[in-house]
């Protein structure tokens, strides 16, 4: 009763979709299933937001439904379904995802926000995003579509069809240290933050010294709490720290976990170099490179510890420090999580087995 209940739920929510909008998604889904050199993810894809109900694809069914965040579990297991690719990781929506994952169904995650849709305008040269791809290889697919493609309803389907190389696998070991990474950063952020407003006033008050000992004290006790759930987490992590010979500073530990926590093991070290924007040189194609300014900004402060050097001071030879310390991480944690000793995690090492190419 109690599935047959959920299954109901299932149908209520497709029937709150408008129906025209229902039969226009699912005439792009069959124009897209004709295109046999686009990629398909096998399993439901799951467009997510803050505050409104996830839109659910299931291809095998040709169902598209509308799921509050509590109830996205009993309906993809209701639906029998066992690989979900969601398009973002928010702090909303990490509780739910790692539920998913606990109950056996393989959870992957959109490592690129402008696969579908590009991140410039008016570029020209090569697609940006799947959307710019079909405008410009199959345009009859997106005929009476316009501006209008950019709806939830179609992201969930487009999503079907990202490459692999955007999408990776995460495990409830990555999710529970990701959300405490977040307070880090967000601690991070407002130290930063207040330390540039108080500059402007010259010599600080004793309140103001105050104002910036507690912000620091909560920065420190953040970088704590981050890297305790990473050593949970990832057994064996402090062997980096060690490596690195920043055992004594947690700072540093915190940016290193943040590296560590962002790099996909499965890949090659060069594709974090374009995360963290890396250019040999001013001449170099940056066609490739897609800067995360938060990885970007805890590889540059952790190599900077690493090597006891001021970036801003240190330009020439600075970026090739800042690949070797990559280096070092991304080889750690391949050892780690994909060698067969008692270190490596069995929900990453699960997660590789089950969907890596």
């Amino acid at each position: 009763m109690r599935y047959e209940m959920i299954g109901m739920i299932g149908e209520a929510n497709q029937e709150h979709l408008d129906w025209k909008l229902r039969e226009k998604a699912i005439g792009l889904f069959r124009r897209l299933e004709e295109i046999s050199e686009l990629p398909r993810f096998q399993g439901a894809t799951v467009d997510f937001h803050r505050k409104r109900p996830a839109m659910v694809f299931i291809a095998e069914k040709e169902m598209i439904a509308q799921v509050e965040n509590e109830e996205l579990l009993k309906f993809i297991v209701a639906q029998g379904v066992r690989r979900v690719l969601v398009d973002a990781l928010w702090p909303t929506n990490a509780g739910v995802l790692k539920q998913i994952v606990e109950s056996g169904v393989e959870v992957w995650v959109l490592t690129r926000p402008s696969a579908l849709h590009g991140w410039r305008k008016n570029h020209e040269g090569k697609p940006r995003g799947l959307v710019d791809w079909l405008l410009k290889h199959h345009p009859q697919v997106l005929e009476g579509f316009k501006q209008g493609i950019k709806k939830d309803t179609f992201d969930a389907i487009l999503l079907r069809y990202v490459k692999p190389k955007f999408m990776r696998p995460i495990s409830k070991e990555h999710l529970t240290s990701w959300v405490r990474m977040i307070l880090f950063r967000t601690a991070r952020r407002n130290y930063q933050r207040l330390i540039n407003q108080l500059e402007a006033f010259g010599e600080l008050s004793e309140d103001e010294r105050w104002r910036l000992k507690m912000a620091e004290d909560h920065l420190v006790a953040e970088a704590l709490a981050f890297v305790d759930i990473v050593r949970t987490n990832y057994p064996g992590i402090d062997g980096l720290f060690t490596e690195l010979n920043i055992a004594d500073d947690v700072i540093a530990k915190a940016y290193c976990a943040e590296v560590f926590l962002e790099l996909d093991e499965r890949r090659s070290p060069h594709r974090a170099r374009n995360l963290a924007g890396l250019r040999w040189n001013d001449d170099e194609d940056d066609e490739e490179l897609l800067r995360d300014g938060e990885f970007s900004f805890a590889l540059n402060q952790l190599t900077a510890k690493v090597f006891g050097v001021n970036p801003q001071l240190a330009r020439k030879g600075f970026r090739k420090k800042e690949w070797k310390t990559l280096v070092k991480i991304h080889s750690f944690k391949r050892r780690l999580l994909m060698g067969s000793g008692p270190d490596a995690s069995a929900g990453e090492t699960r997660a590789r087995v089950l969907g890596g190419y």
